[in-house]
């Protein structure tokens, strides 16, 4: 048996394992960039939830937060992706909500001053006067439910966030994520918005 015949085998071997390996490292590799980039993607999304609650007047994030969704994507790390996508959906609808409230606490303040005004003139109360102080009305009545729409999604949103956190967290660090005391602080607000929009309500509804 010639050498050649005994080493074919053995180099053939070799071949097959170093290929193995190459390939086990190249997934590796690819692993390890795709966790890189979906934890930056969560590091952009903290930052920007940051924002979102503790603005006074509410950038309107939503949209560069979609975009972190759609790129939040790890083949190799599904799990990590899953949970990732979780929390961004969170800020991306917490961001949402936050400027549809902002919006709508301005339409509504406005609504009711435009009944106030209307029904301080008395001077001109007749049937067009009577159909407009409806009108202004159900203006008032219509902002003031969207508005306590948002508000109570917003507080879901806000109640549930921590769940989304604990998922992500052992893939992350918690220092990754939005602090719990900021989270907490932003529903207490939100549920004083919301207790502030209905008694801003009622006075309306008491204007003669």
């Amino acid at each position: 048996m010639s050498n050649r015949t005994v080493f074919a085998p053995i180099v053939a071997i070799a071949v097959v394992v170093a290929a193995g390996l190459g390939y086990f490292g190249y997934v590796a590799v690819q692993k390890r960039s795709q966790q890189q980039h979906v934890k930056a993607l969560v590091a952009d999304t903290t930052e920007k939830l940051r924002q979102v609650l503790a603005a006074k007047r509410v950038p309107d994030l939503a949209a560069p937060l979609e975009a972190n969704l759609k790129q939040a994507k790890a083949p190799r790390d599904p799990k990590l992706a899953d949970a990732a996508e979780l929390y961004i959906i969170s800020a991306r609808e917490i961001a949402r909500r936050r400027a549809e409230i902002d919006r709508l606490t301005r339409q509504a303040a406005a609504s009711r001053q435009a009944l106030a005004a209307h029904m301080a003139n008395a001077a001109h109360r007749g049937t067009g006067w009577l159909n407009q102080a409806v009108a202004l009305k159900k203006r008032v009545e219509d902002d003031h439910f969207n508005l306590g729409v948002e508000l109570k999604a917003l507080d879901e949103l806000l109640l549930t966030l921590p769940d989304a956190e604990q998922t992500l967290e052992p893939y992350v660090g918690r220092d990754a994520l939005v602090d719990v005391a900021l989270s907490a602080a932003a529903r207490k607000e939100t549920q004083a918005e919301l207790r502030r929009s209905t008694d801003e309500l009622e006075r309306a509804r008491h204007l003669r």
